[in-house]
């Protein structure tokens, strides 16, 4: 009787030690598939674009992030540190990575506060395989801080609201306050957590929650002022929304992933449907408010701004904690909860894997070691749009890229999705009655490199 106690013990102990790993364990779990292959694929325009603007030294780049891009000042201060381990693409896109792992690991513990172990291990889950996310961690772009920042001030949100506020709203106030740092879409969950405290108006402790959610929107509202003013007229290539870009838009938080699209609503029904769902409305409001708030805000600014549909990967959060609570309704059989996780791991893997191997759309990288090999000594390079100069730069900093084409001919490199589309980008960049398009080739599906000669 002894013995089978203490082995109870045991096997009790070491449950809560794997509960209380849990959450690194997914943090490790989205690092590894965030670094697999990180430096094989070549930099986007993008990319190297804010590679550029972080090189110099840190009052050089803080300078540049509030004259020309406070957006992505959390991207670029990233950059910045990233520099410091080297100028790979390995090295440019790794904290990018972290800042993903990170967010994962802390969706664990958020989704154990909201929807306790089981359903907070789940949306962890789904949150790292999410292919969407993924994606995000695997470039050096803002949205990898996005969803670091969501997830931040969700937890320090929750914390508060269930171990008492006092001096915990201190830190959630500062996060709420740096959001539109970390990426402008990112402080649309501030009306995720307003609508949070509206459903628990009827506590009587919600006074310093409100003020700490009043003062940290008013200052991220200050900079998101500053940064749509600036975002008025960048040059970064966001065009209008329509209905296509849109939809294509939506794939990134869903990772293209249908099983995931399920179990959220079920997780939802849950939340609300459920008998008994009632006492913990508050969350179903939350979790609800996480998944629709970065659409509706990308939805308003498009009436006004010019806006990247891909930065709806930050309602991923939401979606992956709307998995988790369609945990309870599965547990009533036992092993149905993890073959539901296997089934939800099975899809992500399917379409994680297609991501990872699809070719990319524009191989900048064979793109400028080409143009190295065969361009002449008197023919020159233009690169259009003009801001892809950087990523040609990156590659192949010893070419002399010029504005025109010049000399006995001209090597013309172009982000366009068509030949023919290539060619009317060019055309402003060459005389075509001194010059005529002798060839052209396809380095991926959206870029071209056509060779312009005198006839």
């Amino acid at each position: 009787m002894t013995e089978g106690i203490a082995v109870a013990e045991r096997a009790g102990t070491s449950g809560e030690l794997a509960w209380r790993l849990a959450p690194a364990g997914v943090a490790l779990g989205s690092l590894a598939l965030g670094v697999v292959a990180l430096g094989h694929r070549a930099l986007t325009v993008d990319e190297a674009a804010s590679a550029a603007v972080a090189q110099g030294s840190l009052g050089t780049v803080a300078s540049r992030i509030v004259h020309d891009d406070p957006g992505q000042a959390g991207g670029l201060l990233l950059l910045k540190l990233a520099g410091t381990i080297g100028d790979s693409e390995l090295a440019l896109r790794l904290p990018f990575a972290v800042a993903v792992a990170l967010a994962a690991g802390l969706l664990v513990v958020l989704g154990t506060l909201l929807l306790e172990r089981v359903g907070g291990l789940v949306a962890g889950l789904a949150f790292a395989v999410n292919a969407g996310v993924i994606q995000a961690s695997r470039e050096a772009r803002p949205y990898s801080l996005g969803l670091l920042g969501v997830v931040l001030a969700t937890l320090l949100l929750v914390i508060a609201l269930e171990r008492g506020g006092g001096w915990r709203w201190g830190p959630y106030a500062v996060v709420a306050a740096v959001l539109p740092l970390t990426h402008p879409l990112a402080a649309s969950v501030l009306a995720a957590h307003g609508a949070a405290l509206i459903a628990l108006r009827e506590r009587p402790d919600l006074r310093r929650a409100g003020i700490a959610l009043v003062a940290g929107t008013a200052i991220a509202g200050a900079l998101l002022v500053w940064i749509a003013v600036d975002r008025a007229d960048a040059p970064d290539g966001a065009g209008a929304l329509d209905v296509s870009r849109l939809g294509h838009g939506l794939l990134h938080p869903i990772g293209a992933n249908p099983v995931l699209v399920v179990a959220a609503a079920a997780g939802l029904y849950a939340l609300f449907g459920r008998p008994g769902a009632r006492p913990a409305r508050w969350r179903g409001v939350l979790v609800a408010a996480l998944i629709a708030a970065p659409l509706v805000a990308l939805l308003l600014a498009a009436l006004v701004l010019p806006v990247f549909t891909s930065a709806l990967v930050l309602c991923a959060p939401g979606l992956a904690l709307a998995a988790g609570a369609a945990a309870p309704l599965l547990t009533p059989v036992r092993g149905l909860v993890w073959a539901g996780v296997a089934l939800l791991l099975v899809s992500a893997a399917v379409t994680t894997a297609d991501r990872l191997h699809e070719p990319p759309d524009q191989d900048w990288r064979a793109l400028a070691a080409a143009v190295k090999r065969v361009r002449g000594g008197n023919e020159t390079v233009v690169v259009v749009p003009a801001r892809a100069q950087a990523v040609v730069a990156y590659y192949e900093p010893d070419l002399p890229l010029i504005a025109h084409v010049r000399g006995s001919g001209g090597w013309v490199a172009v982000a366009a999705d068509t030949p023919n589309g290539a060619i009317a980008a060019a055309r402003p960049v060459v005389r075509t009655p001194r010059y005529a398009l002798l060839r052209q080739f396809a380095y991926g599906d959206g870029l071209r490199l056509q060779h312009w000669v005198r006839p």
